[in-house]
């Protein structure tokens, strides 16, 4: 599984940033919404996307992932430095949703964490669906 950069935020007490990073919408300026990789972007170019799962063909559930109780999901962008991830994720929620994820990232990647992992394109409606293995 491809590890993504980890983003290093500064953070300042009741001071917005002016490098571009945040943590939070009112760290940005001009309007701007804080992406979920901690980045300034106008609101056009953020998206909802929503990650599904099953495992095995059947829904996602304490029995189904019995053998996988945490996932690693992960994000990435045009660039190979461009990436975002979320660990652990639970198996047994079958879906995850990132509210304000940047329109440029566009695939996802979901395994088991610090395990195999598979990366799928995100579709235009901003869902991506992965049956893992059980």
């Amino acid at each position: 599984m491809r590890m993504p950069v980890v983003l290093g935020l500064l953070v300042l007490t009741g001071c917005p940033t002016n490098d571009g990073t945040c943590l939070v919408d009112s760290d940005c300026a001009g309007g701007e919404v804080c992406a979920r990789n901690s980045e300034c972007l106008t609101s056009s170019a953020v998206r909802v996307v929503r990650v599904e799962w099953t495992v095995g063909g059947m829904p996602a559930s304490e029995t189904s992932c019995a053998t996988t109780q945490n996932l690693a999901l992960n994000f990435y962008g045009d660039r190979l430095d461009d990436a975002v991830g979320f660990v652990p994720v639970p198996c047994k929620i079958g879906k995850f949703t990132v509210d304000k994820l940047p329109t440029r990232f566009a695939s996802a990647e979901l395994g088991r964490d610090g395990g195999a992992a598979t990366v799928k394109a995100i579709d235009a409606a901003g869902t991506v669906r992965f049956d893992l293995a059980p």
